[in-house]
């Protein structure tokens, strides 16, 4: 039986953030007071993650969201980046276990091997776009568009029974 718990991520916040023209990380940072970085790492703050899923443009996260919480970000960054609200968009789950990096390099083009905890991968697993977030050396957040959850579900039940 493969060590893997997959859990529903239910009440989060997710919302593009991308900043204005000409505005740096640094300045992103200074307005949600934490250092942020430009890559396919994680930013850290104390309510919110910044998950970089591409040159100078994040994904914001929070694990618990209220119905605002793109609102009041959106605040919190004007004159700085837009904000867009992903949160109903997106299904996600967390992956955790010793197999779990095994399960997910079954259908991630991506060598897992060298993922540390903090890195961000924006790929497919059997054709679905995926975002993946190494939270931890055993634990993983997946983010799939909720019009193809079903499909990445099938996907990962089957690899799972495989290990």
């Amino acid at each position: 039986m493969a060590d893997i718990s997959v859990s529903d991520l239910a009440g989060f916040g997710l919302a593009n953030v991308l900043p204005r023209r000409g505005i740096a990380p640094d300045a992103v940072g200074g307005a949600l007071g934490f250092a942020v970085v430009s890559g396919p790492v994680t930013s850290q703050g104390r309510d919110i993650a910044l998950l970089g899923t591409g040159p100078n443009q994040w994904l914001a996260f929070a694990d618990a969201a209220s119905p605002d919480w793109a609102g009041m970000l959106g605040d919190t960054l004007a004159n700085v980046a837009g904000v867009v609200d992903q949160s109903s968009a997106y299904v996600g789950w967390r992956i955790t276990g010793a197999d779990a990096r095994q399960v997910l390099q079954k259908g991630l083009p991506v060598d897992l091997a060298t993922i540390a905890p903090g890195a961000v991968v924006v790929s497919t697993i059997a054709h679905l776009g995926v975002i993946v977030h190494c939270t931890a050396p055993e634990r993983f957040d997946i983010f799939v568009f909720r019009s193809f959850a079903i499909n990445f579900r099938e996907w990962l039940d089957a690899s799972i029974a495989a290990v």
